[in-house]
């Protein structure tokens, strides 16, 4: 019957008769591997596991296993990274955006957003291995965003996240336990640290604010700063702010219970010269000397615009002195940063980028 086709035809015994049972079995496993979801299939034990280190091929076709980290310049001032780089002299392997990796053991770079410390590298050849191979390498996850952010969204996706939210002032901050960042910087390639030098792995610092007392947003770097130190006045201490006009520093200052004495040739707003404990005198930053203070200052804050060789004058008129036991002051730039001057201050304490500081650094010492 032609219309029955090929199920009209006798049966041909023979045929079956004649193939092998190898040839038997590996036919059924075919047609049984049709009806399994791949994503049950066994894989082989190690299969996904990949080098945690960057290989660096030597010229007699050898390779060394490197010490990784990285820095994150801060956002618009990718500039001012490169300019400390060079004079520091330190050429990134790879710079994707403002991400910057190296070889060897961790800097201190003054205009980073923040420090990875110890990078790793993992070669994932799909979206899902990267996920998987990630996943138990730390609690929460942060990407950061440098290229290929299609695919590295879907990893992040698959990934429990890390949630970066404002907070309320005081507070020390230090970085959570288990957290971890990755960046994609090839297809198949991604960078991932757990080690950072500030508490967030981008850098983030972001506060509860009040948007109605303070005269300014100038406030928020003094919350910062004490935030990321983990120090502040305490209640009926005795501080400075030099250059203060406005009062965004004294508000603050005052706000914690310090007194404060507060100099500057224009006046403080009324409702901040008003405040407990907040005694104002007129003048110029510069010409209050440490001799013409009786009481010993347990914080020298400074937030004057002025030239970086000035401020360092005055700090270190101050600091030999010996008339404060802490230092915390903003370097202020016009045109380009010199590098050399900010290595001057980096002498005397530590120097950061905070995430509230604009086109300036933030120093700080404490006195031994």
């Amino acid at each position: 019957n032609p219309c029955m086709g090929r199920a009209s035809e006798p049966h041909d015994s023979a045929a079956g008769t004649d193939r092998s049972p190898e040839t038997g079995k590996r036919a059924t496993r075919r047609m049984l591997a049709r009806f399994i979801p791949l994503k049950r299939r066994p894989r082989a034990a190690g299969a996904f596991r990949q080098p945690l280190r960057m290989e660096k091929k030597l010229p007699e076709g050898g390779c060394v296993s490197e010490t990784l980290w990285a820095l994150l310049a801060p956002e618009g001032f990718e500039r001012e990274t490169e300019r400390e780089l060079l004079h520091l002299g330190l050429e990134p392997l790879l710079r994707k955006g403002n991400f910057f990796l190296f070889s060897g053991l961790p800097r201190d770079i003054a205009w980073s957003a923040v420090i990875w410390k110890d990078v790793h590298r993992l070669t994932a050849p799909s979206i899902n291995i990267a996920a998987r191979s990630l996943r138990p390498l730390a609690k929460k996850w942060e990407h950061c965003p440098v290229s290929h952010h299609r695919r590295a969204s879907l990893i992040a996706e698959q990934l429990r996240p890390y949630k970066s939210g404002p907070i309320s002032f005081p507070r020390a901050l230090s970085p959570e336990e288990g957290v971890g960042a990755f960046t994609m910087v090839e297809e198949q390639e991604i960078l991932w640290c757990r080690n950072f030098d500030r508490p967030d792995p981008l850098g983030r610092v972001l506060f509860l604010e009040d948007k109605t007392t303070p005269p300014s947003r100038a406030y928020l770097k003094l919350w910062e700063a004490f935030c990321l130190i983990g120090k502040w006045p305490n209640a009926g201490e005795f501080t400075l702010d030099l250059g203060s006009c406005p009062g965004g520093w004294t508000w603050v200052l005052a706000s914690l219970g310090a007194r404060v004495l507060s100099v500057d040739r224009s006046p403080l707003d009324p409702a901040i010269a008003a405040m407990p404990g907040v005694t104002f005198r007129k003048g110029d930053a510069f010409s209050l000397k440490p001799d013409e203070i009786e009481e010993l200052a347990s914080w020298l804050c400074c937030d004057v615009i002025c030239a970086p060789e000035k401020l360092l004058a005055l700090l270190k008129a101050w600091m030999g002195s010996r008339r404060a036991e802490r230092f915390l002051c903003t370097i202020k730039f016009q045109g380009d940063a010199d590098p050399e001057i900010v290595s001057e201050f980096q002498k005397l304490g530590r120097v950061i980028h905070l995430w509230h500081n604009k086109h300036e650094l933030t120093f700080f010492s404490e006195a031994k």
